[in-house]
């Protein structure tokens, strides 16, 4: 019998190892997914609210969400000349090893500007372009990236994105950033959506 025991020690620690090496690709496996799922999840980054003050001319009121650690970020105003609003944003995407430990997208909100349909237009006329980031204290990683690259060797640095609407009088839009790296805009309430439909 104890010879018998013994015989079947290799093929329990075999099986024992398959068991282990198979749990740890399943559970890679199931993490990979997951990574692939959160490239489809959008965040909100800001809302804005159009009022129209004249021909092609509108007041532009931003919403930020709340900041790191719940801190308001406020809402700000511009008064935007054109036919549509821009949003622009600096991106910082990961590279492995990063990339594969779930490490999210960064995204910075670096400008808002009005924008005409007609080109002519866009350059013969004043344009309207606002900083939304303007705050020299604060330390930005996508120009570190930029002017320090070998030191930040996970890090890919992106201009990025940027998205643009229609404006109209009352129209109100949701600003939204995902991890594939991009900044994307779509009506926040059914009344712009029905004007939008409408062309």
């Amino acid at each position: 019998m104890a010879f018998g025991s013994r015989g079947l020690r290799p093929l329990r620690r075999l099986l024992g190892l398959a068991l282990v090496a198979l749990s740890l690709v399943s559970g890679l496996l199931a993490f990979t997914v997951y990574r692939y799922l959160q490239l489809f999840e959008d965040r909100q980054v800001a809302i804005i609210e159009l009022k129209q003050e004249g021909p092609q001319r509108f007041r532009a009121t931003v919403v930020l969400p709340p900041g790191p650690a719940g801190a308001p970020q406020g809402e700000r105003q511009f008064v935007l000349s054109g036919d549509a609003w821009q949003i622009d944003a600096r991106v910082l995407r990961w590279r492995l090893p990063a990339a594969l430990a779930g490490v999210p997208s960064l995204y910075r909100l670096d400008r808002i500007g009005g924008r005409y349909d007609d080109i002519e237009r866009e350059r013969s006329v004043l344009r309207t372009v606002y900083a939304l980031d303007d705050d020299p204290r604060l330390p930005d990683l996508w120009v570190l990236k930029r002017e320090f690259s070998r030191w930040l060797p996970y890090v890919d640095a992106e201009y990025g994105s940027a998205t643009f609407m229609p404006m109209f009088d009352g129209a109100r839009y949701e600003v939204l950033f995902n991890d594939r790296g991009g900044l994307l805009a779509k009506p926040a309430d059914e009344a712009t959506a029905a004007r939008l439909r409408q062309g």
